[in-house]
């Protein structure tokens, strides 16, 4: 069993990740809230960044929402993933909103 850290909607959930399991699958089953569509990597609600830890990835998705670059720069479809380790993650909207803010703070 791995352990997620998920950070979304301006929350932090940690919930455990069975081994072929999906971090979206997991979440669901604990009533974690989490941007969820056609949870068959079609539709990208549920793209993630993966900060920490080492996964999987179906290849079979949406290239219109997971280019083979966000690919490997760690980004993925929490509904097209696997754990291979603990994972540290965070929901697309919030991290560009993180990303915003950094950006804001060191201008200002």
């Amino acid at each position: 069993m791995y352990k997620v850290t998920l950070k979304a909607r301006n929350q932090q959930f940690e919930y455990p990740c069975a081994p072929g399991q999906t971090p979206l699958r997991a979440a669901r089953n604990q009533f974690i809230p989490f941007p969820t569509g056609c949870q068959q990597g079609g539709c990208g609600m549920c793209k993630v960044k993966v900060l920490d830890g080492e996964y999987n990835h179906d290849l079979t998705r949406s290239h219109e929402y997971l280019s083979d670059e966000e690919l490997n720069n760690r980004y993925a479809l929490a509904c097209c993933m696997t754990p291979k380790s603990d994972l540290n993650i965070i929901t697309i909207e919030d991290y560009e909103k993180q990303q915003s803010e950094l950006a804001e703070a060191v201008k200002n």
